[in-house]
């Protein structure tokens, strides 16, 4: 997979070490991604190491877990605030029409005729959709607005007639 997505990073985070949960080392997962699963026997890196989840409870908006080699209230502690992260090459495929963020960012966005407006910097929250920010505005990334996104082509194109002006 790493050579299909160049541009992805080599580590993602899926979460933080969060708060220990009982004696037998669990502890919840603070600002999890909600698209990994943390599955027992799948693998996470903790502060670049690998750990195998031994354990897991909850969903993917409040998942609890616990990792082999971590089975006691005190070693849950001592992980606290420790990057919970996937290497790029375990990454899932999103599903179709979804979309990570890391992915979007470096894409060309053009309007219909082929003139590029930019290129994506970052991706905000906006309040109901995301936001692309390609120099100073902000599109929303919305299918009404963006109908075409090439990831592997790290293109998108906007809809014909679409005013970023009218939106400010």
């Amino acid at each position: 997979m790493t050579a299909a997505y160049p541009w992805r990073p080599e580590r993602v985070r899926v979460g933080t070490v969060g708060r220990a949960h009982g004696l037998d080392g669990s502890f919840r997962v603070a600002d999890p991604c909600g698209w990994w699963p943390f599955a027992p026997g799948s693998a996470v890196l903790v502060d670049g190491a690998e750990r195998v989840v031994a354990a897991a409870k909850g969903d993917e908006l409040a998942p609890v877990i616990a990792l082999e080699g971590a089975r006691d209230r005190t070693a849950a502690e001592g992980l606290r605030g420790a990057a919970l992260e996937i290497g790029r090459d375990d990454l899932p495929e999103p599903d179709p029409e979804a979309y990570f963020r890391f992915d979007l960012v470096g894409c060309a966005l053009a309007w219909p005729d082929g003139r590029e407006l930019g290129v994506v910097e970052a991706v905000e929250d906006g309040v109901a959709h995301d936001l692309l920010v390609v120099g100073e505005q902000r599109v929303p990334f919305v299918a009404a607005i963006v109908p075409i996104v090439d990831i592997p082509g790290r293109r998108m194109v906007l809809a014909e007639g679409w005013d970023p002006v009218a939106v400010e």
